[in-house]
C-alpha cells in the first residue's frame, strides 16, 4: 500500500547537503509508487528559483524539476520567498508560492515527515 512522505527542507541549494538528501528521499519514495511532498521553507525557498544555474555543479533545479513532473507535490512559503526577493514568476514550472496552509495539508496526509535544516 502506498505511503505518503513529507519533506520540509528550510536551507538554501549549495550550502549544505540537505536538498540533496530530499531529493534521494523523494527519488526512492516515488520509486515505491508513495505520494511525496516538498515543502520549501525560510531559504529553502531559494531551491525554487528556476534562474539558478551552477556550472560543473550537481543541478538541484533541473532534479527538483524532475520529480514535480513525476508528481511531487512542492509548495513554498509565500512570505519567505517574497522576503528573499523571488516572486512567484521565478518558481521554476511545478512549484507553487504557498503558504503554511499548504505545509499543515502536506502534514495532514503524511505518514512520514522528515524535516532538514539548520
Amino acid at each position: 500500500m502506498p505511503k505518503s512522505l513529507c519533506l520540509i527542507v528550510q536551507t538554501a541549494p549549495y550550502t549544505s547537503e540537505n536538498i540533496d538528501t530530499a531529493i534521494g528521499l523523494a527519488e526512492a519514495a516515488l520509486d515505491r509508487g508513495d505520494k511525496v511532498s516538498l515543502f520549501l521553507y525560510i531559504d529553502g525557498v531559494i531551491n525554487a528559483n528556476r534562474l539558478i544555474d551552477a556550472p560543473g555543479e550537481r543541478q538541484i533545479g533541473a532534479k527538483l524539476r524532475e520529480l514535480a513532473g513525476r508528481g511531487m507535490a512542492v509548495a513554498t512559503c509565500g512570505p519567505c520567498s517574497r522576503f528573499r526577493g523571488i516572486a512567484k514568476d521565478l518558481h521554476f514550472e511545478g512549484a507553487s508560492m504557498g503558504s503554511l496552509v499548504d505545509l499543515a495539508d502536506y502534514l495532514d496526509g503524511a505518514d512520514a515527515l522528515v524535516s532538514l535544516g539548520f
